[in-house]
């Protein structure tokens, strides 16, 4: 008999499986094998129960979805054979979840011995440990992660109904997806009442005894700090005249330096990384997004192969804690002596804590092995995985570095003008003493460029000073005056939406990327520019909301119920009276939400006059989104945009009256431009999914076989194609023809495109043939097996650029091209 264990990901069990060898055998759950029924009552022994018992304890009734029978009853069949079963599923909340969900499908025989394992890193010593130091499954973290699904489930159905029931069927709601919204409409309200403050700067370049010549700025007048930025203070040059005056008698003061002070200034490197951390920092160093962040940390997590099998290059991903365990600092310890020298070793080590309330139960995410440099991996990891393997390594060395040391010199020059102002000029600069931990960061000049590390970057407030003196007379060279405007507050980017969320406490780092998945996917968002604008619809589904649900809307409130959560999982409280507590204020709510919202399907009143009859106007919701609709409808069947798209810069003109510019708007099949005299001129114009005006049809000197008219080449759904000019009236397409035979009915093979843009090939007789190939047929029999086509692959070896062979499909004999 063998001693089965059961893990999530397939990719994760074959790395196991080759440290644990004969005797054990691994499967994979392959994710979550149960959860709650869509509806809110399901049949129980031939009784009617509801999934959420509110009335009761909130016991839950859980089902196998169909997608995971097979893999539930092969998880049986195995439980059967064995002599001991190890729940090694991932060391949180929701690992913990899995692991019984997993006993309660499967239901093992009552002799079998059950114990939990946590791996915390996939080797052979991280693998060895968990083995030699099982535990039970702990009932007081499923019963966290319960009532989180519990909380997720009653407040996204009984509040997306409410949307149902005001705006349309398929809206959503969520406990943390809209609190996350929120942030973000809040913010936009921020950008579009913010009034710019106008304030000017002056620059002037100076020259000392000894060069260099360098620039210093105007920060003071009689004392008083002037603005140069967003920070608001008592004084600033207002406008440009003051600007002037102020200029022409700088220009006739003598100077000199009046201020001289050098100190060291010591910069230390940052804690190891915890997963938000992680995605802000991939964020703003690697371009990654949150989701490519995970998908890559889990992928090095679960083990990649270099030839003698997978192996696991860094630690758990999902972490709240920057603690690092005694025997990875010792590790990075000896390598950087080893490395770089005693100078670079603080005398003792680096301790990180983490914030008040951090889930500490497994340290910060690190390489398995620090003696694994990302040199040494070059070749090995796809792109994505090596850059943030680099960003990994180099924090965790760096972590247990000495600070960078540089001297900072500020310099001050003053001198009273005509006006009997005194006009104080400063300038700052830095000269790096000691690297220290800088120098992880400078071991790669490539990588260094690609991540545009914060700490290799110069300050731009920073100047080359020369050798100065104090009381030395300057002398100005030329001197500058700039406008600037006070700048609204940026919109969220993610990676300042995961800071965001993470400092206020709403959700847990691990939801973030399925939170910023499903505001995109519901349309409540767009990205512009890699920063999230929220759409009109975004708006006002977060506006019912607060209205409707002013306390789940609030993010202390939010993060109050993260708090309850963690009081579950510390056995501070009971599954069972948390959720009583919660659900009691939360019914009372819900009764009143629906008499306080405003009603979009009915029409919220606005001052919008009808352009057509005068009568108001009323915001409301249609298959096309957000639009204004006159109050006397349908006698009056006026209608406008209310969510204008950002118009490319070139309009086009309508073919029909020539008037212009034309209005980019939004249908049923996407962006269009129409005429801005409708209804009165319904021309219209074709648009990419940007907005961009699509060329009109081409004629061209071939004729329709089918009528005879011309081909036109014309723009479609799916990009350019050739048809005839009567299409669709005459469905006559030009295809363009492989000379390739179909094997399946031997008419002939082109290409199409799919619904996504992708490129395939199919049978031109479809939809009587429905053969299909992704890679491009090619006419050549294949020299092994004489298959009678061969197709075009194109390969991506990790760390090498892209070749392309001629692959045979039938028994992948390979060809070089050409």
């Amino acid at each position: 008999m063998t001693k089965l264990v059961i893990v999530e990901s397939p990719s994760k069990a074959k790395t196991i499986t080759k440290y644990l060898g004969k005797g054990y055998k691994v499967m994979a759950s392959v994710g979550h094998i149960r959860d709650l029924p869509t509806k809110e009552a399901v049949e129980v022994s031939g009784k009617k129960v509801p999934v959420i018992d509110v009335a009761g304890d909130f016991r839950e009734v859980y089902e196998i979805p169909p997608a995971k029978a097979k893999v539930v009853q092969g998880l049986k069949s195995a439980a059967k054979e064995a002599q001991e079963l190890f729940l090694a599923t991932d060391p949180d909340r929701e690992g913990e979840a899995i692991s019984w969900h997993l006993l309660e499908a499967i239901k093992p025989p009552k002799a079998l011995k059950v114990k939990r394992v946590l791996f915390n890193e996939i080797t052979a010593n991280g693998i060895r440990k968990a083995m030699e130091s099982p535990t039970e499954i702990n009932r007081k973290l499923v019963d966290a992660q319960r009532a989180r699904r519990v909380l997720d489930r009653i407040v996204g159905y009984k509040v997306s109904q409410v949307l149902w029931d005001k705006v349309k069927r398929g809206l959503s709601a969520g406990r943390v997806q809209s609190v996350a919204l929120r942030l973000i409409v809040d913010r936009e309200r921020e950008i579009q009442a913010f009034k710019p403050v106008e304030y000017w700067v002056l620059r002037g370049k100076f020259a000392a005894k000894l060069p260099p010549q360098f620039w210093m700025k105007l920060t003071k007048l009689n004392g008083q700090a002037l603005q140069l930025g967003n920070k608001e203070t008592k004084a600033r040059v207002k406008n440009e005249k003051q600007a002037h005056a102020l200029r022409d008698q700088i220009l006739k003061a003598a100077w000199k330096v009046t201020g001289l002070e050098t100190k060291e200034k010591k910069r230390n490197a940052s804690a190891p990384f915890t997963t938000a951390k992680l995605q802000q920092e991939a964020a703003g160093k690697l371009g990654f997004s949150v989701s490519r962040t995970m998908q890559n940390a889990q992928r090095l997590y679960e083990g990649v192969d270099f030839g003698e099998g997978p192996v696991g290059l860094i630690t758990y991903m999902r972490t709240d804690s920057p603690r690092l365990a005694p025997e990875a600092i010792d590790a990075a310890r000896d390598f950087i002596q080893k490395k770089w020298g005693k100078d670079y070793l603080p005398a003792k080590a680096r301790i990180f804590t983490g914030k008040a309330g951090a889930q500490d139960a497994h340290e910060a995410i690190r390489p398995t092995d620090i003696a694994r440099t990302p040199e040494s991996l070059r070749g090995h990891l796809g792109p994505d995985e090596f850059r943030l393997y680099a960003l990994i390594w180099r924090r965790t060395v760096a972590c247990q570095m000495e600070a960078a040391r540089f001297d900072e010199t500020v310099v001050e020059a003053e001198s009273a003008l005509e006006s009997g102002e005194v006009a104080h000029f400063e300038a700052k600069g830095e000269i790096e003493r000691f690297p220290g931990w800088l120098v992880v960061y400078r071991t790669d000049k490539a990588e260094k460029a690609a991540e545009r590390m914060d700490a290799s970057e110069e300050d731009d407030e920073h100047v080359g000073l020369p050798a100065l003196e104090k009381g030395e007379s300057l002398k100005l060279e030329s001197l500058e005056t700039q406008q600037e405007f006070t700048k609204p507050p940026a919109r969220f980017s993610e990676a300042t939406l995961v800071k965001e969320l993470e400092e206020d406490g709403i959700g847990r780092p691990s939801t973030y990327a399925s939170i910023i998945a499903t505001i995109q996917n519901r349309d409540y968002v767009k990205k512009m520019e890699g920063r999230f604008k929220p759409t009109e619809i975004g708006m006002a589904v977060t506006d019912l909301l607060v209205q409707g649900f002013p306390e789940l809307m609030d993010p202390r409130y939010t993060s109050g119920m993260e708090d309850q959560l963690d009081r579950i999982e510390e056995g501070e409280i009971s599954f069972e009276k948390m959720l009583r507590a919660f659900y009691g204020p939360f019914e009372k709510l819900l009764k009143t939400a629906g008499k306080d919202m405003a009603n979009l399907k009915a029409g919220i009143p606005t001052d919008v006059a009808c352009k057509k009859c005068g009568a108001k106007m009323l915001k409301r919701y249609g298959k096309n989104g957000l639009f204004l609709g006159c109050s006397r409808y349908p006698e009056c069947d006026h209608t406008e945009e209310l969510e204008p798209l950002d118009e490319p810069e070139d309009a086009p003109e309508c073919p029909n009256c020539g008037a212009s510019p034309m209005v980019l708007r939004k249908g049923q099949w996407g962006p269009f431009w129409a005429c801005p005299n409708y209804p009165g001129c319904k021309g219209i114009v074709k648009a990419d999914p940007k907005g961009i005006p699509v060329p009109p049809d081409v004629p061209l000197d071939e004729k329709c076989p089918t009528c005879g008219k011309h081909f036109v080449k014309r723009h479609g759904r799916y990009g350019e194609f050739v048809c005839c000019v009567d299409y669709p009236k005459c469905k006559t397409v030009k295809k363009e023809i492989l000379g390739v035979p179909c094997p399946k009915c031997g008419g002939d093979l082109s290409p199409r495109k799919s619904r996504f843009g992708k490129v395939f090939y199919g049978c031109t007789r479809y939809p009587k043939c429905d053969f299909t190939a992704w890679d491009k047929p090619v006419p050549m029999t294949c020299p092994k097996c004489k298959n009678p086509y061969m197709t075009e692959k194109t390969k991506k070896p990790r760390g090498k650029d892209p070749i392309t062979v001629i692959l045979c499909p039938a028994c992948k004999h390979e060809e070089p091209m050409g």
